[in-house]
């Protein structure tokens, strides 16, 4: 067991927190009730109970997975990411490593791995927040709050993400075993917390483009956050994660600043599904998004200073978009379509569709009744 008395209060808060909805917790408060301290004490809680159930009791769980699944918040928030993303959560492999596990003596499990990087973790927690605190709020409008609890659980497809809490998979091949990489993408994800929170607040909301507006969002959202955390890697230093070197690298930012011009020029076009699909693919796969949007960003708070990367989250993702745009020319500028040409390239597909489906009943019709010809001749004879 991680010995700790954080560790038990976070068991109730755990549960208290999967009560609450998740589009809901993210827009926890009222922005006029918070104080210009309200990110910088920011309370950050640890939740390792379903990490210790796997270690520990590995047997128990596999004998009533359902039950761990319906009780834990770690594992409710990985189907709800499942969800959002349309990724199936196979229980397969889970399965599997909870077996290896199970298989092992009491004592094998208690020297786990998992287990000491998660307590060197925890034990890093007011470090952690007197460094990243500071650092990410400076990226912050005023007033957000970044309250929030932080899952540990183990075997499952993502490395870390956020919902409702953020969640980290500790036995990600990913970390290396250094949990510096694990606190450098917490710095990234709180920074999620925070812009999710604010979408309230900002000037620019979803219209009749809800699509490209997503996926201008995306860029904004994910490229900030993997600015944030390069720029944290002083704090909180980061070696192996993959994002800083490719955007260390000149020419895959550069190939990259091409796919997402690819992506945006398709918007309309292309069906939702498909679209959706390709956006996740390039995007986020690929991590056009993470890539080229961290570039954006270093551009504008380099160029402009950090206020101005901070007011375009206040404002939006257009105004993150414009504002880098001003600064480069040529093929460095993103270009995206105005809601009124998506609308165009959606009517036009959806008229071609319909000249499609017309095209292929005339030629049922002409089928079906050049058969019954044929079946009249034929009893001519």
């Amino acid at each position: 067991m991680l010995n700790t008395t954080m560790t038990k209060m976070d068991w109730r808060a755990g549960s208290w927190w999967g009560k609450i909805n998740i589009i809901g917790f993210m827009l926890y408060g009222s922005l006029s009730a918070q104080t210009a301290d309200t990110c910088r004490n920011a309370e950050i809680t640890f939740v390792t109970s379903a990490l210790e159930r796997i270690v520990d009791n590995p047997a128990e769980v596999l004998a009533d997975e359902e039950a761990f699944w319906e009780e834990e918040d770690a594992q409710k928030y990985v189907e709800a990411w499942g969800r959002s993303v349309g990724v199936s959560i196979e229980r397969d492999p889970w399965r599997k490593s909870l077996q290896q596990l199970a298989d092992m003596t009491k004592e094998e499990r208690a020297r786990s791995p998992l287990l000491k990087m998660t307590a060197e973790v925890i034990a890093q927690k007011e470090e952690f927040r007197s460094l990243a605190l500071p650092h990410l709020c400076s990226y912050l409008p005023k007033g957000i709050a970044l309250d929030i609890p932080v899952y540990f659980t183990a075997y499952v497809p993502p490395r870390c993400f956020v919902t409702g809490g953020v969640v980290f998979n500790v036995s990600a091949d990913y970390w290396k075993g250094n949990t510096q990489n694990i606190l450098n993408s917490l710095v990234h994800e709180l920074f999620h917390v925070g812009y999710s929170r604010n979408r309230q607040y900002r000037r620019e909301q979803p219209g009749k483009d809800d699509q490209l507006f997503a996926m201008m969002e995306s860029l904004q959202n994910e490229g900030t956050a993997t600015w944030v955390g390069y720029q944290a890697q002083s704090l909180f230093p980061a070696p192996d994660e993959k994002d800083y070197s490719m955007l260390d690298d000149v020419d895959e930012v550069t190939r990259q600043l091409g796919e997402v011009n690819t992506l945006f020029a398709e918007v309309g076009s292309l069906p939702d599904r498909e679209m959706k699909k390709m956006s996740w693919d390039i995007g986020v796969e690929q991590r056009a998004y993470y890539i080229v949007g961290a570039h954006m960003a270093s551009v504008i708070e380099r160029g402009e200073g950090r206020r101005a990367l901070v007011h375009t989250i206040a404002m939006g993702p257009r105004a993150f978009i414009d504002t880098y745009n001003e600064l480069v020319s040529g093929d460095r500028r993103i270009v995206y379509p105005d809601t009124a040409t998506v609308l165009e390239r959606r009517k036009t597909r959806s008229n071609q569709q319909a000249l499609q489906t017309l095209g292929f009943l005339a030629l049922a019709v002409i089928i079906i009744g050049g058969g019954g010809w044929l079946l009249r001749r034929f009893r001519a004879f």
